[in-house]
């Protein structure tokens, strides 16, 4: 693209998010100060390219997904918040504790205005250090472990059988910690039923599992496209299981365009977790302030502005 290409697409982006609909070329020309037949030759331009394309034959025109991508990519880096918002943002997450997670994603959604999803991975596998039962009536157990530095997995039991007080309380001497979640398959009990206890142990928490966290749901229906139940269907199959795939490598973004949906991915590495901040909206996403937000973030969990 040309330099005035460039800005035109931008330009075209930018009153389409406003407008939510097709923007005409006088109108764009105004903006550029050039004459309307200069703007239609160029949005030929960008529409050959796959950039822009007309929804109807009268109509303006409609940046593509190729064309929102591009837009948006071309912000990058983006514009950080400013400097004091960063400090303070870093100060509240180092209070936070373990919640931090939590946190960071209402602070992302309320920023941005946007549902977030922040996933963890950890870098190490953390060990358990204890585990708690508590029969809920019939067959069935609550199971709490405790992580290494304090975090929480829940899980529910289903046995063979209805445990007896007495049995669960000698389980949990023999959990105690700390252990590696896969070694509870190897344990083994003075009893089938402590068996059956230890074997459904290792299925609840046996193998490493990232953590995910969500906020802002709440956000998106402001938005014209909250009309639309695919639209709303994709975000929250978003949110519930984000697409496979890698998380972003830290200090990288990544934008996802898909069905009328957009996400922005920023990656980030803090002491024995990598993660990943997404913002969710629709395409027509206001793509310099989530950017900013997203990109902001992802520096402050990942220690660069925490001073």
């Amino acid at each position: 693209m040309t330099e005035r290409q460039k800005r035109l697409l931008a330009r075209l982006v930018e009153r389409y998010v406003e407008a939510n609909r097709p923007i005409p070329s006088s109108l764009l020309a105004g903006d550029l100060g050039v004459s309307p037949a200069t703007v239609r030759y160029e949005l030929a331009e960008l529409e050959a390219l796959g950039l822009v394309e007309k929804p109807h034959a009268s109509a303006g025109r409609v940046p593509t997904p190729l064309g929102l991508r591009t837009y948006a990519l071309g912000l990058l880096p983006p514009k950080k918040l400013p400097e004091g918002t960063s400090r303070l943002l870093a100060d509240a997450l180092s209070r936070a504790g373990t919640d931090w997670p939590r946190l960071a994603a209402q602070m992302a959604s309320r920023l941005a205005r946007y549902p977030v999803v922040l996933r963890l991975l950890p870098e190490e596998t953390p060990r358990i250090q204890r585990v708690y039962l508590t029969p809920l009536g019939g067959q069935r157990v609550l199971a709490v472990a405790v992580l290494e530095g304090g975090r929480l997995r829940e899980g529910v039991l289903e046995l063979p059988f209805a445990p007896a007080e007495a049995l669960l309380r000698q389980a949990e001497e023999r959990l105690r910690g700390p252990r590696r979640p896969e070694e509870l398959g190897e344990l083994k009990g003075d009893s089938p039923q402590m068996d059956a206890l230890f074997q459904a142990l290792a299925g609840a928490f046996g193998t490493a599992r990232g953590e995910r966290f969500f906020e802002g749901l709440g956000e998106v229906f402001s938005e014209p496209e909250a009309r639309d139940p695919d639209f709303l269907r994709r975000l929250v199959r978003w949110a519930e299981g984000v697409p496979p795939g890698p998380l972003a490598p830290p200090g990288g973004v990544n934008l996802l365009l898909e069905g009328g949906a957009a996400m922005v991915q920023v990656g980030f590495a803090r002491p024995a977790w990598k993660g990943e901040l997404a913002l969710l909206g629709p395409e027509r996403m206001r793509y310099r302030e989530a950017l900013s937000v997203a990109y902001t973030l992802g520096e402050v969990l990942g220690g660069k502005d925490a001073g």
